[in-house]
Formats: C-alpha cells, sequence, structure tokens
C-alpha cells in the first residue's frame, strides 16, 4: 500500500502537526495537552485513547490561532491526499473524538461550523456550560 518506508513514516509519524506547536512538542488548551511528539493526548492529566485520525484532527484544531478548520483543510492536513468533496471521513472521525472527550469529562469541544468544518472551543474560556 505504500511505496517505500519513508511513505510509511511520513503518515504514521506525521512532522507537519508537531511543526505547530511549541518546542516542548505539545500543544495545551486549557486541561487538555496534545503531544504529537508523544503521540498523546491528555485531559487534567488523564491520557485519552485516541486513534491516530482522532489524535492529528485533534492537533489539528487544538493548534494556535485556534480557527474553523474547512473539511477540505482537515482532510489534507490528517490524511495527507486530496480533499474529494466528502467529508464523511472528517465527520465520522470527529463523531468518535467528541464521543471520547464527553466520556473524559472535558470542557473542550469540538464545534460544528455548519456547511464549514469545525473548531475547537474551551466552554470555560467562553463562558458557556
Amino acid at each position: 500500500m505504500f511505496p517505500d518506508l519513508q511513505t510509511v513514516r511520513a503518515v504514521l509519524f506525521d512532522d507537519t502537526a508537531a511543526s505547530t506547536a511549541p518546542a516542548t512538542g505539545a500543544v495545551a488548551l486549557g486541561r487538555l495537552v496534545v503531544d504529537q511528539q508523544r503521540q498523546q493526548v491528555s485531559w487534567a492529566g488523564q491520557a485519552l485513547p485516541l486513534t491516530r485520525l482522532e489524535r492529528d484532527v485533534l492537533a489539528a484544531l487544538a493548534s494556535p490561532p485556534l480557527r474553523v478548520w474547512t473539511y477540505q483543510q482537515l482532510y489534507e492536513r490528517v490524511w495527507g491526499a486530496d480533499y474529494l468533496e466528502d467529508a464523511a471521513a472528517v465527520r465520522s472521525t470527529v463523531k468518535r473524538l467528541r464521543a471520547k472527550l464527553r466520556d473524559a469529562n472535558a470542557t473542550v469541544a469540538v464545534e460544528s461550523a455548519r456547511g464549514v468544518g469545525y473548531s475547537l472551543v474551551d466552554a470555560n474560556s467562553h463562558g458557556r456550560h
């Protein structure tokens, strides 16, 4: 499925996401810490059991500055392929990610920008409950 080992490493260990993180290799939003170098995500010090796709989507959404990511931007960043106007893979991954954030009682959430994409919000910093 992959032409060479370098491609496999690029897919498994995407260095582009880590390049947006601080020197420590981690992005923090409140009690959420996304450490791409260690391939770990934690909420309030507890590791979250995320798949690579879920982790990479969350890393993109958490990277500063917080903004709305279009389906195309997320797909091309996380899957590393051209977006073909089908957001099903992104939606499915976000659905699983939202469930895992809820299960962890996280105050950060993936918010929909209808017809556009997603953004990450921290309910505590926006005064929402």
